[in-house]
């Protein structure tokens, strides 16, 4: 997060009512919107899904680079992207929790979920050593990791919101897992095929290894049906990793803070657990154990997945190409080297579980 982000947010808490903010506010929330829908529309093209099966978080962040870079935005506009990406990203990552149901993370199994956990957590690690090893900050490192190791574009920004990034960093990170996950999506299948791996195994591969839900899933219907279905149980045990990862950094961020002497940063990560991804939780136990509908269910995911459209593209749009290319060859170097460590590491369980 930037320091004219990090100095406009609390503009919003100290101002004096919903209504008096609303009219700041509407232009670059209905800007954000109204982009979402385009993105949408491009990600449901029947014509792109063939080639290049993009869902519409990934649509959304292009579109808002793409209209930053070739549009210059009125001012009036700021407030409302300002505003979309602090809270509509953090309603979205709430209503995430209604995706994942727990009874369906433990038919992957204890070895599964040890798989599961053994591959995001060194996926992270590993990207903070070697972020580290390459002279990267290691807010950068981290986005990269967890967006690699969680679940793509949804954990990097849910991950910043614990740990205040640059924007420059978020959006190389979700640049990151965007590349390397759509590359997984195409090649898996190929590979898995040329080598002649099990439904069982390739399932577990994918599931436990490509980058965003809707890579992971793909690639899985790519297989064929009952991989799909398979892989879809390994990456949303994936995604309730979420929870425990924010909650872990969290905590080690303060920590970090106090340490380094910097008051401002440990004051910002002074709740244990941030309050978002509490909520996050909270629906998952609700998804989980309360009775509901399923037309109730399907509709909140709706809302869910415009929610996080609107947000993607308000990143997008906060986002300066010119920051990121100053990166450099490293982050790249870095996204590659873990997606083949986490890919070989999840083949690898999958052939001891089911070989």
């Amino acid at each position: 997060m930037s320091a004219e982000q990090a100095t406009t947010t609390p503009q919003f808490k100290d101002s004096p009512g919903v209504l008096a903010r609303v009219p700041g506010i509407l232009p670059g929330l209905l800007l954000c919107i109204a982009l979402a829908g385009v993105s949408y529309a491009i990600a449901s093209w029947p014509a792109l899904n063939e080639v290049v099966p993009l869902s519409a978080l990934t649509v959304g962040i292009l579109v808002g680079v793409l209209l930053r870079l070739c549009v210059p935005l009125p001012a009036r506009v700021e407030p409302g992207i300002r505003w979309t990406l602090h809270y509509l990203l953090r309603a979205g990552i709430i209503l995430l929790g209604f995706r994942i149901v727990l009874q369906d993370m433990l038919s992957v199994g204890f070895g599964g979920l040890a798989l599961v956990v053994v591959a995001v957590t060194t996926t992270i690690l590993l990207a903070v050593v070697l972020g580290r090893a390459l002279k990267l900050p290691d807010t950068l490192s981290l986005l990269v990791g967890c967006g690699t190791g969680i679940c793509g574009a949804s954990a990097v920004v849910a991950v910043d919101g614990v740990i205040k990034g640059r924007e420059q960093d978020v959006a190389c990170a979700i640049a990151m897992v965007t590349v390397f996950g759509t590359i997984s999506m195409f090649a898996y299948p190929a590979i898995a095929h040329a080598i002649g791996l099990s439904e069982a195994v390739y399932a577990t591969w994918a599931g436990s290894s490509i980058h965003e839900v809707a890579q992971a899933v793909a690639a899985g219907f790519a297989f064929d049906q009952n991989a799909g279905l398979d892989a879809s149980l390994f990456k949303l045990s994936r995604v309730a990793m979420l929870a425990p990862v924010c909650a872990v950094l969290a905590v080690w961020w303060r920590r970090r803070a106090r340490q380094d002497g910097d008051g401002d940063a440990a004051g910002r990560s002074s709740a244990p657990f941030p309050l978002f991804v509490l909520l996050f939780v909270v629906m998952v136990g609700v998804n989980s154990f309360v009775p509901m509908h399923e037309t109730t269910r399907t509709t909140l995911t709706t809302i869910d997945s415009a929610l996080l459209a609107a947000a993607m593209v308000a990143m997008g749009l906060q986002t300066r190409l010119v920051s990121v290319a100053r990166l450099g060859w490293r982050p790249l170097f870095l996204g590659a080297a873990i997606t083949l460590w986490i890919s070989a590491l999840a083949l690898s369980g999958g052939l001891l579980l089911h070989g």
